[in-house]
């Protein structure tokens, strides 16, 4: 994946376009449309360079052409018309997302990105509430981008004109909050160690920090005075579902740290969740787990793989080794994510080796039936 981080040497339609490339799962085709401010277009796609002649159509498609969904015959890139559809065929083939007049320092960029979902259905399309979703967020980060890239290059300029004194300062003010920086891990994590200290002592429970739940932790925006309780209520579930499964120690994560709140109609009683989930409950935690990393990596700007899932578990395990239990507890994956719909939501949408069990699952117990 390209990186964010002083960027601006790339071509800013060659960043965007490798971006949803690698970030968006759903991505098929992308045409990054650059109008320079002299008017040269360049066009890059998810395959490089668009070395073709432009079409012809291209400048009047840009020009009156409206944000939204279009089927690939409706654009310059048709490579042929199709014949004899009807309306509702014609309305599914619209895949294409155009975005306009996205501003950056080199001119005015437009895209063209075909969405479609992943799996072995190649008949498989976006549902309405789906496609407006990608809409939003589509131009939200592809804005977000080319502000990075922008203020990427106001840095340059900035150290290029006062080089020495600024590297000087940069060292210090680095020196200084790293210092800082690891006063206030150290004071936290004396905080949090009291607190798991007491929780271990009552739940006769080993629970462990992990580097992300430290990093996460510097970073809460809540009340550490409400955090006992919460993490409490947390070891409550935890505590259960381990003992169903056979585990002897818990591992804390950055989502331990969501607030679960005591209303009756939200509440969770562990004991019932232990013994509702019965034979499910390994699977559960696995899932928990797999859903946690994710995030990790998520929130990285990583694309959700197995390499990368793998490498965020604590501890680390290979994408054959996920593959593998994921295919052993098949059934019971497919059991926990009809019956949690609300739950796992981005292993359930964007890793595929979840989606291919649960296309699997769904032709064995259709034959079966």
């Amino acid at each position: 994946m390209c990186s964010l981080l002083l960027s601006s040497n790339i071509p800013i339609q060659q960043l965007v376009v490798n971006f949803i490339k690698e970030a968006i799962p759903y991505s098929q085709s992308v045409y990054g449309i650059l109008q320079y401010n002299n008017g040269a277009i360049q066009i890059q796609t998810n395959n490089g360079e668009y070395e073709e002649k432009y079409p012809k159509t291209l400048a009047h498609f840009i020009e009156k052409g409206n944000n939204g969904w279009y089927a690939i015959s409706d654009t310059p890139f048709d490579s042929g018309k199709a014949i004899g559809q009807t309306s509702l065929e014609m309305e599914l083939k619209k895949d294409y997302l155009f975005v306009k007049n996205i501003a950056t320092d080199a001119g005015s960029m437009h895209l063209l990105v075909q969405l479609r979902p992943f799996g072995p259905n190649k008949n498989t399309y976006l549902l309405a509430d789906q496609k407006k979703q990608f809409e939003i967020n589509i131009r939200g980060v592809v804005n977000k981008l080319v502000q990075l890239t922008q203020e990427d290059r106001a840095i340059i300029s900035s150290i290029a004109k006062t080089k020495v004194n600024a590297e000087n300062e940069l060292e210090q003010n680095r020196a200084l909050l790293q210092k800082q920086g690891r006063n206030y891990e150290i004071a936290i994590t004396q905080f949090i160690q009291l607190i798991v200290n007491k929780l271990e002592k009552k739940y006769s429970i080993s629970i462990r920090l992990t580097p992300a739940f430290i990093s996460a932790l510097k970073n809460h925006q809540g009340s550490f005075e409400s955090l006992e309780n919460n993490l409490e209520r947390h070891m409550q579930v935890e505590l259960n579902l381990a003992l169903s499964s056979g585990e002897t120690e818990v591992f804390l994560s950055p989502a331990h740290l969501n607030n679960l709140e005591l209303k009756k109609q939200r509440r969770i009683n562990a004991k019932d969740e232990s013994l509702t989930l019965g034979r499910l409950a390994k699977t559960y935690k696995l899932l928990d787990r797999y859903e946690t990393a994710a995030k990790l990596v998520h929130d990285k700007g990583l694309s959700v793989i197995g390499k990368h899932i793998g490498s965020h578990c604590i501890p680390a395990v290979s994408n054959a080794s996920i593959t593998d239990a994921l295919n052993k507890q098949s059934k019971k994956v497919y059991d926990l994510l009809e019956k949690y719909p609300e739950r796992w939501t981005i292993i359930r949408q964007e890793f595929k080796s979840i989606s291919n069990v649960m296309a699997k699952e769904t032709e064995r117990r259709k034959q079966m039936a």
